[in-house]
């Protein structure tokens, strides 16, 4: 998972192979095509692992943002956003019919009978069973996702950051008072 990663993965697909079954594509831009003789949920809670993201909690917090229940777009990190995005239609009951797409890696779109092509930065494709409009509109809602990523982290940073400044600094005589009368205090509760 390691070295696909490295590659920047681009997108994982369910997919059908020969004498295999129910599998998993997953592209990455330096045009390697891999395919796993995995599903795509045991890819998605491998990747989940790999970027330390809990899919659940992910899920719930972003779902609620967005005021959605399903198909809610996944961020490893604000370099990996991911959109799900119908592939195929599935033949037995397990099969996915989902996969997911990062949003940092599509060039344009186009739409032909109902289907929209979706052109990746390194001229590899791939087709989505969804309208143009619908595509849009889950890209649309990784850039949020993306959006409120950014802003979760920085915030969690600036904070850490305001606390360390505020606090680093030398002790006042009146710090120090205050800091006095507070020992007191608890000392005659105490007794």
């Amino acid at each position: 998972m390691e070295k696909i990663v490295q590659e920047e993965l681009m997108a994982f697909i369910p997919v059908y192979l020969d004498m295999k079954g129910n599998c998993t594509s997953l592209y990455t831009l330096k045009g390697g095509v891999y395919n796993v003789e995995k599903s795509m949920r045991t890819v998605l809670n491998q990747l989940s692992e790999y970027f330390q993201v809990d899919l659940k909690a992910c899920r719930k917090y972003y779902g609620n943002m967005l005021f959605i229940t399903n198909l809610v777009p996944i961020p490893f990190n604000e370099k990996n956003v991911f959109v799900p995005l119908k592939i195929r239609k599935p033949i037995c009951k397990n099969d996915g019919s989902i996969g997911y797409i990062n949003i940092d890696h599509i060039e344009k779109l186009s739409e032909s009978k109902g289907k929209t092509r979706i052109y990746f930065k390194n001229k590899k494709t791939i087709d989505s069973l969804n309208s143009m409009e619908t595509v849009n509109k889950h890209i649309k809602k990784g850039e949020i996702v993306r959006k409120l990523y950014l802003d979760r982290y920085n915030n969690n940073f600036c904070r850490e950051y305001d606390f360390y400044t505020e606090y680093n600094k030398p002790a006042t005589k009146g710090d120090i008072a205050s800091i006095m009368q507070e020992i007191l205090k608890i000392k005659e509760n105490i007794k």
